[in-house]
């Protein structure tokens, strides 16, 4: 008899045609046992897009084990939720390839942390219809209350499609800014280990709030740049698409120091790279990273600096030559 914990990864996976005999008899039983459980099915069901997967579909194996870890879900007091609730409030669709996949959730005060990991991208929509993509090695957090300010905290880089409602902004919470949007496109970025901040507005308008700074308004077309450590902003006319292309597997690297390009490495491709810092001072990297291997990546840099490459098991070993 399976734990009812269970009961909702055994619904992902019959949705998703990858349930085996004994679950699918299993949840034939459970279905049958009360109206309840019934109902809790039905809205899973319900929730899914028809068109979203098949059972033809060449890309049938849905990593339901790998969701439930990277998703959680908590109530108001931090304590996680009944199997229950997490069978009602999220439809688990189709990973779009290997690195996407798409969740919806409804309960009310329920908190959501979405995480994208080294090398994976995570496609998400969020209760009031936005729509988000997270990049590698970011999580994004989300209080779902209907009626309220919508409001996520962002941590890495994701790019949104924001539902438009004029009554209630939606606010992108960073450690170095805040983002206010009624409805629009835009992409930001702001990993720890980065020393600059970026939002780029594709379509709409959003007014960005730097922690110390003063306000800006931002145009489509424009791109804002700031300085952590100085608190300087930079605003200027640029194409913005290219600061989303990662959504479609594309690594953009401009006028980055070698150390910015590592540390981008690193989590494009979940590997760990060991280098002197010092032997790669002032050096900086302008390109694309489209389709490529890693030991390729690392013949483009060969074309600035010379370097012997160390392939381990683990992790990579780079001595300037």
């Amino acid at each position: 008899m399976k734990r009812e914990k269970d009961i909702s990864k055994i619904i992902a996976r019959h949705l998703m045609f990858a349930a085996s005999e004994d679950e699918k008899k299993f949840l034939r039983s459970w279905r049958n046992g009360n109206d309840k459980n019934e109902r809790g099915y039905q809205i899973m069901k319900w929730l899914l897009r028809g068109d979203s997967f098949s059972k033809s579909s060449s890309q049938h194996k849905v990593p339901v084990e790998a969701f439930f870890h990277r998703t959680r879900f908590v109530d108001r007091n931090h304590k996680t939720i009944g199997w229950w609730k997490i069978a009602a409030s999220i439809a688990v669709i189709l990973a779009l390839g290997s690195l996407a996949s798409q969740f919806l959730y409804f309960f009310d005060d329920t908190h959501v942390t979405l995480v994208a990991d080294s090398g994976q991208r995570t496609q998400a929509i969020l209760p009031d219809g936005s729509k988000v993509w997270l990049n590698n090695c970011s999580q994004l957090e989300y209080t779902h209350r209907p009626g309220r300010k919508r409001y996520v905290v962002l941590k890495g880089e994701a790019y949104f499609e924001v539902a438009k409602d004029a009554t209630r902004p939606f606010f992108v919470h960073t450690d170095h800014m805040e983002v206010r949007v009624t409805g629009t496109q835009f992409n930001v970025r702001n990993y720890d280990d980065e020393s600059k901040a970026e939002v780029a507005l594709v379509e709409g308008s959003v007014k960005v709030m730097p922690k110390n700074g003063p306000s800006s308004m931002l145009e489509p077309g424009q791109l804002l740049t700031l300085t952590k450590k100085t608190g300087s902003v930079i605003k200027n006319k640029s194409n913005v698409t290219d600061r989303s292309a990662w959504r479609n597997g594309i690594l953009l690297i401009e006028n980055a120091s070698f150390d910015e390009l590592i540390a981008r490495l690193e989590r494009w491709y979940d590997i760990r790279i060991e280098y002197k810092p010092e032997d790669f001072k002032n050096i900086h990297y302008t390109g694309t990273i489209r389709k490529l291997r890693l030991d390729q990546v690392f013949d483009f840099i060969n074309l600035t600096v010379p370097v012997e490459v160390q392939m381990n098991e683990n992790h990579i070993v780079l001595t300037k030559k």
